[in-house]
C-alpha cells in the first residue's frame, strides 16, 4: 500500500474517460472510496449519540453482515485510512476520541466513563446516578450482567464469571460502573478495532501515530473543518500561469467571488481543483503542487466554463467580462460534479 497507485476511469460503455493520472485521479478515487467505506449505512461503523456525530466500529457489525469473516473488512478499511495518511489525502470521516486512541495504540482506561458519554449518554447518566446513589443499591436489583439489543434480539453479557448471580451492592458498585463502561467502550468493539489497527499499522507505523494526540491525529485525517476556508492563506500560497498575475482584474474578481461563497461552495471549489474538499492539515503552504490559477482567453462569456487539472491543482479560469458572470460560471462548473471531465 505504500507503492504508487494509478487510476483510470471507464464509463458504462467500457471506454476510457478523460484524464491521465499524475496524482489527481488517484486522490479523487481515494476520497470517493473513503466516503463509501466509512458510510454508517453499511453497518461497519456507528455514529456517537453525543456531540460531534463521530464514527466508531459498529458493535453489531457481525450480526449485520451475518458472518464473522466481515472482520477482514475492518483490516481493509485500516489500510485505506493508512494510505490516505501516507499520501497526505484529507478525507471526511471524523472518528470518536476513544477510537482515535485505539489507532494510536495507547488507550487510557481511566477515560472510559467520559468516552461512554459520547457513545450512550443515557447509559452514562444512569451510571452517574448509580455512583451518587446514597440508598441501598441492592434495592435496584442489579447484577453483574447486562442485556442489550442486537438487531432485533437480546443478548446477555456477563461482566464477571457467574455475574448473573452476583448482586450490585454499595461495596462493589464502583466496580460495576467501570465494567459496564469498559464493555460498551472497549470490549464490544475489540475485534473490529484490533483488525482496523492491524491494517492501519501495516501502512503507518504506530510510533509515528503516537507523535500526535487525538485532536491532532483527527486533523491529519480530515484536515481543519471549522467553517469557512482561509482565503487569505490560500491566496498567499497560490501561483499564476498563462499570463495571469496576482494583480490581474480577473484574478482579483476570483478572490472576491471565493470570499463571498458559502462554506459548502468553497469546499466544492477546493474539491474541483485539488480532489480534496478540505485544506491540507498544515495549511496551503504545504499543498504540492501549489494552487495555481491559469489564464484562459475567450472572446465571449459563453465560450468556456472554468476547468481544472486536479493532478497539478490548476484552475483554468476564462477571462470573463464581469465578477457576476465569473461567479455564475464558476458555480455552475464546480456544482456540476464533473470534476476532471471538464479539463
Amino acid at each position: 500500500m505504500r507503492q504508487r497507485l494509478s487510476v483510470q476511469y471507464f464509463n458504462e460503455a467500457g471506454a476510457r474517460e478523460p484524464g491521465i493520472d499524475a496524482g489527481g485521479l488517484f486522490k479523487e478515487f481515494w476520497t470517493d472510496l473513503c466516503a463509501i467505506a466509512f458510510n454508517p449505512n453499511y453497518a461497519l461503523f456507528s455514529v456517537t449519540d453525543g456531540a460531534g456525530n463521530c464514527l466508531y466500529p459498529n458493535p453489531s457489525s457481525g450480526a449485520a453482515h451475518g458472518t464473522p469473516d466481515h472482520i477482514v473488512l475492518f483490516e481493509f478499511l485500516g489500510r485505506i485510512l493508512g494510505k490516505a495518511l501516507f499520501e497526505g489525502i484529507t478525507i471526511n470521516p471524523r472518528f470518536a476520541h476513544f477510537f482515535l486512541s485505539f489507532l494510536r495504540g495507547d488507550y487510557n482506561y481511566l477515560h472510559m466513563l467520559a468516552d461512554l458519554s459520547t457513545v450512550d449518554p443515557q447509559l452514562y447518566n444512569n451510571l452517574m446516578f448509580l455512583k451518587a446513589y446514597e440508598g441501598d443499591t441492592t434495592d435496584l436489583c442489579l447484577t453483574f450482567s447486562i442485556m442489550h439489543d442486537q438487531y432485533g434480539g437480546n443478548k446477555d453479557v456477563l461482566l464477571i464469571p457467574d455475574g448473573a448471580n452476583v448482586e450490585v451492592t454499595n461495596v462493589n458498585k464502583q466496580r460495576y460502573v467501570e465494567l459496564v463502561a469498559k464493555h460498551y467502550v472497549v470490549d464490544r468493539v475489540k475485534d473490529q478495532s484490533e483488525a482496523f489497527t492491524r491494517g492501519l499499522w501495516e501502512v503507518i507505523d504506530r510510533s509515528w501515530l503516537r507523535l500526535f494526540n487525538e485532536p491532532e491525529l483527527q486533523v491529519l485525517i480530515s484536515g481543519v473543518s471549522d467553517g469557512k476556508l482561509d482565503v487569505e492563506d490560500l491566496r498567499a500560497h497560490s501561483r499564476y500561469a498563462g499570463g495571469f498575475t496576482g494583480i490581474d482584474r480577473t484574478v482579483n474578481r476570483f478572490w472576491s467571488v471565493l470570499s463571498s461563497m458559502s462554506s459548502k461552495q468553497q469546499a466544492d471549489l477546493l474539491r474541483f481543483v485539488t480532489s480534496c474538499e478540505r485544506p491540507p492539515p498544515l495549511g496551503f503552504g504545504s499543498l504540492n503542487p501549489p494552487f495555481t490559477i491559469q489564464r484562459v482567453g475567450i472572446l465571449r462569456d459563453g465560450d468556456k466554463l472554468p476547468s481544472a487539472s486536479t493532478c497539478f491543482n490548476v484552475l483554468k479560469l476564462p477571462t470573463y467580462s464581469s465578477e457576476k458572470v465569473l461567479k455564475q460560471r464558476l458555480l455552475y462548473a464546480i456544482e456540476s460534479g464533473a470534476g476532471f471531465e471538464l479539463s
